[in-house]
C-alpha cells in the first residue's frame, strides 16, 4: 500500500545523483526497422518513488526542506552547497540530519598497513571520515548488539538481501595533534560514533550508523551495491517514522500518527502488536539458545566423520555406534597395531571394526588390512570369537562432501569381490544425524535379530577411554 493518502503530500528526498535517463522512445519510420523494440528490461533497483509517496530531488533541485540525503554511490559531497542547505534547513526545523550513504564504489587501493582500501565517506565539517577495506568473498555478517527496531529491520533486509562485497568500516576522525612544533586544527575536530548494525566474524562493522555528540546527524553506512530500491523503502517506511516523524507530519503521511489522537480501537491494536513483535524476540532468542546445545553436540562429531583422520575418526565412529546400542571397545588400548580399532558388541554379534581415511580415492589395498585383522585375531590374548569385520574409510577428504563419490569404491568389480563390508564415514554421519540406529546396526552386524531396545546404550567408562560419552546419548538425557 502506497504510503500516500489523499490528503498527502509527496515526501522531498535528496538523491545524491543524476535523474535516470528515460529510454528513448519509438519513432515510426526510423531506419531502425519495421515493429516495435521489445520493453526495455526493468533494472534492479529501480524505485517507485511514486508508490513510496517520495518526490526525489535529484542534482540542482532544492534540498533545504529535504527529509533526507539518500546517497546510492557515495556518501554526499557535504562542502557543496545541495548538503549545505539540507543540512540547514534540518537545523532550523530542529530535526535529525538523516543520511543513507553507500561506501566502497570507485577504484580500490592498496595499504601496506590495512590492505585493500576502497573510496570511504567523508563526514560533514570536522567530523572525519568512514574508511572501507573490502573484505573477502563469503563473510557471514551478524546482527550487532543493542539495535532499535528501525536499525534491526535494515540489518536484516541487508541479511537478506546482501551486496556483492562487504567492507570492514573504520571510523577514522580528523587528526589535533598538540605535539610542540604541529599546529592545531581549529576549529577542533568534532566528536562522533560509529555504531555497528552488522559485524563480520571478527566483530568488526560491516555496516553501521555514525552520529556526532548531541545526535543532531544520522548516518546510516551500508555497502556499496545495495539495492537502492531495499535502502529507499526501508528509508520512508521505518527510518523516518523513527528520526525525522516531523517530515511526515508535514507530508500529513499516515506512516506516522500522533498517538494522542489515535482511537482506543488503534491504540489497543499497536498495544498489541508491540507485545506481539517482543514476543516474537523472545521467542527467537530463546530457540537460538535452544540451538546451540545441539550444535555444540553435533559440530565436533560432524567435523570428525567429514574430514576426521586417525583418532579423531576413530572416535567418531566410537560415538556413533555407541548410540545405536552397540558396546564398543578400543582395541588400540589393549593390543596397540595388532588388531582392529574398535570391537562392537550388538546382540550375540561381535565384529571388528577397521577405520581408515584417504585424501583421494582410497586404494583398493585397504580392506586387507582388516582381512589380515581377522585372520591374527583368534592368536590374540584373551580374544573371543569374532563373527566378521567391517571397513570405514573417510574417502576423497579434500573433495566437499557433496563432491564426493557415495561409494567407497566405484570399481563395481572390485567392490563386488570384496569379502568384508565397507562403507564411508559420510553415509555413516548420514544415519547418525538422522538417527537411523537400524541402518547403523544393519550395516556393521548384518541381521541381528534382536529388537531396538528401548534406550540408546551409554557408552562404557573404561578409564582409558577418551572423555567422549556418545554424543548423541548425552544430548538426548
Amino acid at each position: 500500500m502506497s504510503p500516500s493518502g489523499p490528503s498527502a503530500a509527496p515526501i522531498p528526498l535528496h538523491i545524491d545523483g543524476e535523474p535516470p535517463v528515460p529510454p528513448a522512445p519509438d519513432v515510426i519510420g526510423t531506419s531502425a526497422g519495421a515493429g516495435r523494440r521489445p520493453a526495455p528490461a526493468v533494472r534492479p533497483g529501480v524505485v517507485d518513488w511514486a508508490a513510496l509517496g517520495v518526490e526525489p530531488r535529484w542534482k540542482g533541485q532544492e534540498t533545504g526542506d529535504c527529509a533526507a540525503v539518500l546517497s546510492p554511490v557515495l556518501g554526499p559531497a557535504t562542502g557543496l552547497e545541495p548538503y549545505k542547505r539540507f543540512a540547514a534547513g534540518a537545523r532550523q526545523r530542529g530535526e535529525t540530519a538523516l543520511v543513507v550513504a553507500c561506501t566502497g564504489a570507485g577504484t580500490r587501493s592498496h595499504n601496506v598497513f590495512s590492505g585493500p582500501v576502497a573510496p570511504g565517506i567523508h563526514l560533514p565539517h570536522y567530523y572525519g571520515s568512514i574508511a572501507a577495506n573490502p573484505l573477502p568473498a563469503g563473510v557471514s555478517p551478524e546482527l550487532a548488539a543493542g539495535l532499535d527496531h528501525a536499525e534491526h529491520d535494515l540489518a536484516t533486509r541487508l541479511l537478506n538481501r546482501p551486496p556483492d562485497t562487504w567492507f570492514r568500516l573504520t571510523y577514522r576522525k580528523e587528526s589535533s595533534s598538540s605535539r610542540p612544533g604541529v599546529a592545531r586544527m581549529w576549529p577542533p575536530p568534532g566528536e562522533g560514533k560509529l555504531r555497528p548494525i552488522l559485524v563480520d566474524g571478527l566483530g568488526d562493522p560491516v555496516a553501521g550508523v555514525w552520529m556526532p555528540t548531541g545526535g543532531s546527524a544520522r548516518w546510516f553506512v551500508v555497502p556499496y551495491g545495495t539495492d537502492q530500491r531495499l535502502l529507499a523503502e526501508w528509508l520512508v517506511q521505518h527510518a523516518l517514522p523513527a528520526y525525522v516523524p516531523g517530515a511526515l507530519t508535514r507530508a500529513r503521511s499516515p506512516l506516522v500518527r500522533d498517538p494522542a489522537f489515535a482511537t482506543d480501537a488503534e491504540a489497543q491494536l499497536v498495544a498489541t502488536i508491540a507485545e506481539e513483535q517482543r514476543a516474537h524476540e523472545r521467542r527467537q532468542t530463546e530457540l537460538k539458545q535452544r540451538l546451540a546445545e545441539p550444535r555444540a553436540v553435533a559440530d565436533p562429531l560432524r567435523d570428525r566423520l567429514l574430514f576426521g583422520t586417525g583418532h579423531p575418526l576413530e572416535d567418531a565412529v566410537y560415538d556413533v555406534l555407541v548410540a545405536a546400542g552397540a558396546t564398543v571397545t578400543r582395541l588400540d588400548d589393549v593390543y596397540g597395531t595388532k588388531s582392529a580399532d574398535l570391537l562392537a558388541e550388538y546382540g550375540r554379534r561381535r565384529v571388528l571394526v577397521e577405520v581408515k581415511s584417504a585424501n583421494q580415492r582410497p586404494p583398493q589395498s585397504l580392506p586387507d588390512k582388516l582381512v589380515k585383522h581377522l585372520s591374527t585375531w583368534p592368536g590374540l590374548t584373551g580374544t573371543e570369537p569374532v563373527d566378521g569385520g567391517v571397513l570405514v574409510v573417510n574417502h576423497q577428504i579434500r573433495l566437499p562432501p557433496a563432491q564426493r563419490d557415495a561409494e567407497v569404491y566405484t570399481d563395481r568389480a572390485f567392490a563386488d569381490a570384496l569379502t568384508v563390508p565397507v562403507f564411508g564415514s559420510a553415509r555413516l554421519f548420514e544415519w547418525w544425524r538422522r538417527e537411523d540406529w537400524d541402518a547403523v546396526r544393519h550395516a556393521v552386524f548384518g541381521d541381528t535379530g534382536v529388537a531396538q531396545p528401548p534406550e540408546i546404550a551409554m557408552p562404557d567408562t573404561d578409564p582409558k577411554a577418551p572423555g567422549r560419552p556418545g554424543l548423541l546419548s548425552r544430548l538426548r538425557r
